[in-house]
């Protein structure tokens, strides 16, 4: 075999790996992970505990639980929302409420990021279950939803503009001495 022959394969081989590995900067992951924590915010403050979550006024998330009771996209979905939340329905607001403040306090602090992104992943599957067939609802919003979060998983965006920068290290330190409680929690930032 040809020097240039193993040459091309070499770089053949180190492009692809290449491509697959390439860096960018993680500072816009950063912002990113930031205002999706604050649109988690955001839609937090619309789970009213003073109106039952909307029970009373008929908005708010009982609106949109019976949106998605009205259009299924699952009929075991709709079995479990008429038979198992509307009957506990304050204990479903309080952990819907409390399940997106987490979301939005992790990632907008960019601390243990990588699990509140997999407490988003399946905020964001089961919200996406939930109303993919309501009409006027369009599908690619909530494939963005669930994106995000899966990106913000793999990548350790906490790391950037966030808590998680200061913690990656000790964290990384104490692992390496055998700490097992650590080899998660730095898998964690």
């Amino acid at each position: 075999m040809s020097a240039n022959a193993e040459t091309s394969s070499d770089d053949a081989q180190h492009g692809l790996a290449g491509w697959l590995r390439a860096t960018a900067p993680l500072w816009p992951l950063g912002l990113a992970r930031v205002l999706y924590g604050v649109l988690w915010w955001q839609q937090s403050k619309w789970k009213v505990p003073s109106d039952d979550f909307g029970r009373r006024s008929g908005g708010g998330l009982w609106y949109w639980v019976h949106q998605e009771i009205q259009f299924p996209t699952v009929p075991a979905y709709k079995d479990f929302l008429v038979n198992v939340m509307i009957p506990h329905w304050t204990f479903f607001g309080w952990m819907t409420l409390i399940t997106e403040t987490f979301i939005a306090v992790t990632l907008i602090l960019g601390l243990f990021t990588r699990l509140g992104s997999f407490v988003a992943l399946g905020m964001a599957a089961n919200i996406t279950i939930g109303i993919l067939n309501v009409p006027h609802e369009w599908g690619w919003t909530y494939t963005m939803l669930i994106m995000l979060p899966a990106v913000f998983l793999l990548t350790g965006a906490g790391r950037s503009f966030g808590i998680d920068a200061f913690l990656a290290g000790p964290f990384e330190r104490a692992a390496a001495r055998g700490n097992r409680l650590m080899r998660l929690a730095r898998w964690l930032v």
